[in-house]
C-alpha cells in the first residue's frame, strides 16, 4: 500500500482536478467558472491547485466561517502539546497568493439546470463546474438520547473548534482516577484512526498528570484501522490504562443518558467522568439535499 504525505495527496487531488477541467477551459474563449463549496481540507486544496495550475479558471470558494480549525492534530491539543490557535487558519493566502474569490456565506441550494449556487444571503453564484466538499453531518437520530443539545454535555469534538475546547476543559477538570469514555462510531466516518489516536494522546496526558485515570473505548465496530499497532503501543506505553470493547462484546451502542454521563449497550451501562461521544456520520447537509 502506498503511503502519501498530505502535500503529496494534495498534489494528486490537484492533478485530478486539472485533468477534469483544463481540457474544457482550452476549448472555451471565456474564463471557466469553478465554484467550490466548503473551505475545509478537501475544498481548500482543490481550490488552491485549480487556481495555481489551470490558466483561465476563475475559482470561487464558498465557506461560511472566516477561520478553519483542523481536526487532525487536535489530539495534540487535548494532550497539551499544541495550542488550538496553531490548528486554526484563515483564507487570506488563498485569496492573496492564488487569486481565489472567497465568499463567506452559506450555500443554501444548488440549481443544476441553471448552474447556480444559491446563497443564504440571497445572492447567486453561476458556475461552469461545481465542486462539493461539504464536510460531515451527524446522524443525531441514530442513538437514543444523543441530539445536538447533548453535544454540550458529551462533546463529539469531531468538528474542531468550540467542541474541542469543551472536551479539553472537561479532561482538565476531571479528577485523577476518573474514567474517560470514548464512543467510536460505525463505518463510514471521518478519520478512521482518529478515536484511537485521541485515546493514545489523552493517555499520554493522563500518564503525566492523572496517572490513576482510565480510558474506555466502546466501539460500534468489531475492529479498527491499524488495530494491532495501536493495541501494541497501548500495552507498551500505557499498560492497564486503555481498554477497548468491540460491538461483538457489548452488543452495540443503544443510547445515552446525559444526566448521569452513561452509555447504554445491549448488555450493560457504562459511566464516565468525561464522555466523548462520536456519533454516526454522513456527508454534509448540502450533499444530502442535492441527492449525491
Amino acid at each position: 500500500m502506498n503511503c502519501w504525505t498530505r502535500r503529496e495527496f494534495g498534489s494528486l487531488v490537484g492533478a485530478a482536478c486539472l485533468t477534469a477541467v483544463a481540457p474544457r477551459v482550452a476549448r472555451s474563449q471565456a474564463s471557466a467558472r469553478v465554484v467550490v463549496i466548503g473551505g475545509g481540507i478537501g475544498g481548500a486544496t482543490v481550490a488552491k491547485y485549480l487556481a495555481a495550475n489551470a490558466a483561465g479558471i476563475e475559482v470561487t470558494l464558498v465557506e461560511p466561517k472566516a477561520r478553519y480549525t483542523t481536526c487532525f492534530f487536535s489530539a495534540l491539543y487535548l494532550a497539551g502539546m499544541r495550542s488550538l490557535e496553531s490548528l486554526t487558519h484563515g483564507y487570506e493566502t488563498l485569496a492573496q497568493r492564488y487569486g481565489i474569490k472567497i465568499v463567506h456565506d452559506f450555500a443554501a441550494a444548488i440549481d443544476p439546470v441553471a448552474k447556480t449556487v444559491n446563497l443564504k444571503s440571497g445572492g447567486k453564484l453561476p458556475y461552469d463546474r461545481l465542486v462539493l466538499a461539504p464536510g460531515i453531518a451527524f446522524k443525531f437520530d441514530a442513538i437514543e438520547g444523543y441530539d445536538e443539545a447533548a453535544t454540550e454535555i458529551m462533546p463529539h469534538a469531531w468538528i474542531a473548534g468550540p467542541q474541542t475546547e469543551l472536551l479539553r476543559q472537561q479532561l482538565d477538570s476531571m479528577e485523577d482516577g476518573g474514567v474517560f469514555l470514548i464512543v467510536s462510531p460505525p463505518n463510514p466516518f471521518r478519520c478512521p484512526p482518529g478515536p484511537y489516536e485521541r485515546a493514545s494522546l489523552v493517555a499520554y496526558y493522563f500518564k503525566q498528570f492523572k496517572p490513576r485515570s482510565k480510558i474506555l473505548i466502546l466501539d460500534a465496530k468489531d475492529s479498527f484501522f491499524e488495530q494491532e499497532l495501536f493495541q501494541d503501543a497501548w500495552v507498551r506505553h500505557y499498560p492497564g490504562m486503555i481498554e477497548w470493547l468491540p460491538a461483538q462484546f457489548t452488543g452495540g451502542i443503544k443510547g445515552v443518558d446525559i444526566k448521569d454521563l452513561s452509555v447504554k449497550t445491549a448488555g450493560d451501562t457504562f459511566k464516565g467522568a468525561v464522555v466523548n461521544f462520536i456519533p454516526p456520520q454522513m456527508a454534509g447537509g448540502l450533499a444530502q439535499q442535492a441527492g449525491l
